[in-house]
């Protein structure tokens, strides 16, 4: 069992895009839990209480105007859609139970997209970001073909190490199979520690960088969704060291 259990379930109000929902700051070397986590702000997204696969959650998926920016190609990808939980996060763990299902509102190549962001910078200009992509894990039936199956699992630092850089630069370095599926529950885990991570999905180390972009800088945590895409989460912990 996580050592983030849940403390207690919480009302969400209905989220848009830049929303200010409230205010939380934890002091160093606290502990956040939430069984539905409870938004600070968002941004590019649209957030609204769901019950989804069985659990009570926060369901996102990106603003229209954002969606349709991607698709007409005047918007990029892994850009700074979330939705802030934790204001003052630097080291420690982000762990949380996500899932992902598809909007049909974006392009044929969407894949699931859902995750967790740390070191969010002023004006949510510059981010890191480990997310799933759902349909390309091991345990979709029928399993994708290669690569996409060695490519559930990516590390993105936002705006100029996206996934396309990294992976023409450093192939499968930055982005892993894993056993996951479109449609499911999985518990995403990010263990911090300066230029370090360490990301594991339901309890299996399945990804490790060592050169974090943004490493030591104090920011929020946010609830990463992406194009096309409706991401699910719930039962969410911020350890901050």
């Amino acid at each position: 069992m996580s050592p983030f259990s849940a403390l207690g379930r919480r009302g969400l109000i209905q989220g848009s895009t830049a929303t200010v929902l409230g205010s939380v700051v934890m002091p160093a070397g606290s502990r956040a839990e939430a069984a539905v986590p409870q938004p600070i702000a968002t941004n590019l997204v649209t957030a609204s209480h769901r019950h989804w696969n069985g659990r009570d959650c926060l369901a996102l998926e990106l603003s229209t105007e954002e969606q349709e920016g991607r698709l007409n190609k005047t918007r990029s990808g892994n850009g700074p859609s979330f939705a802030i939980v934790h204001r003052d996060f630097t080291d420690g763990i982000i762990e949380a139970a996500i899932g992902a299902e598809l909007t049909g509102k974006g392009a044929p190549d969407d894949r699931g997209f859902a995750g967790l962001s740390f070191h969010i910078g002023p004006d949510f200009e510059t981010h890191e970001t480990v997310y799933l992509r759902m349909t390309n894990g091991r345990l979709n039936v029928p399993p994708p073909p290669s690569p996409r199956i060695d490519r559930a699992i990516q590390y993105v630092a936002h705006p100029d190490f996206h996934f396309d850089v990294s992976r023409d630069a450093f192939p499968g370095r930055y982005e892993k199979g894993a056993d996951i599926a479109i449609g499911r529950w999985h518990r995403l885990r990010l263990e911090v520690r300066g230029t370090h991570l360490r990301g594991l999905v339901d309890g299996d180390e399945v990804l490790t960088v060592d050169d974090l972009h943004y490493a030591g800088r104090r920011g929020p945590v946010g609830l990463f969704v992406g194009d096309g895409s409706r991401g699910f989460f719930t039962d969410l912990g911020v350890l901050a060291a």
